[in-house]
């Protein structure tokens, strides 16, 4: 029996999922979502009428989760930009530690999306661009208004996502934390 149109829909969009974030969105086409999701292609190209549809729904996903996940944590510590910005680091940190080993999604869609006008690399860059805003707002709030605190935590915060498939988490992303500390402290200390 066949599954319901909207877990169909659902169970392609995991699957597809997975596999753009293990093998990469290029190397995946759309035979093998078709064949490990068991529905067929008619089905997939009713709910996602091309490829890259289904590579900017599962763009959208994942930047529904991990904003979600951002701010939760950063909610926690309400009325302290200091501690908001290392939650939003501790929360960037949470999505490192295990299994996230081929990096940042938005960071790998960027790499095989330099088109700049292409959608997948579009929303790529609108995730990035809103969490340099992110961090330069809780700045801002922190009494920061030196724009390259900013800079230099997504600098950070990149170069750990970057570096979690060759080294794993023990290796440079292990210090992102203390760098954001060092960092944050550093400007907190040149504004007085």
């Amino acid at each position: 029996m066949a599954a319901p149109r909207s877990s169909a829909r659902q169970r392609i969009l995991e699957v597809a999922s997975d596999l753009f974030y293990r093998e990469g969105i290029r190397s995946i086409g759309v035979d093998t979502i078709v064949e490990q999701s068991g529905v067929g292609k008619a089905t997939l190209y009713r709910h996602f009428p091309t490829k890259d549809a289904l590579i900017v729904a599962y763009l959208e996903a994942q930047d529904h989760i991990n904003w979600e996940h951002f701010d939760r944590v950063v909610a926690q510590h309400e009325g302290s930009p200091k501690a908001q910005l290392l939650a939003l680091i501790d929360a960037t940190i949470e999505l490192l530690e295990p299994g996230y080993h081929r990096g940042c999604h938005f960071l790998n869609a960027l790499a095989e999306f330099s088109e700049e006008d292409h959608p997948v690399h579009l929303l790529a860059v609108e995730y990035n661009r809103a969490i340099r805003l992110r961090l330069s707002r809780l700045s801002q709030q922190a009494g920061i208004n030196d724009e390259s605190l900013t800079d230099q935590l997504m600098l950070v915060i990149n170069g750990a996502l970057s570096s979690v498939p060759v080294y794993g988490f023990a290796g440079p992303a292990a210090q992102l934390k203390a760098i954001a500390i060092h960092l944050i402290d550093l400007h907190l200390e040149n504004k007085n």
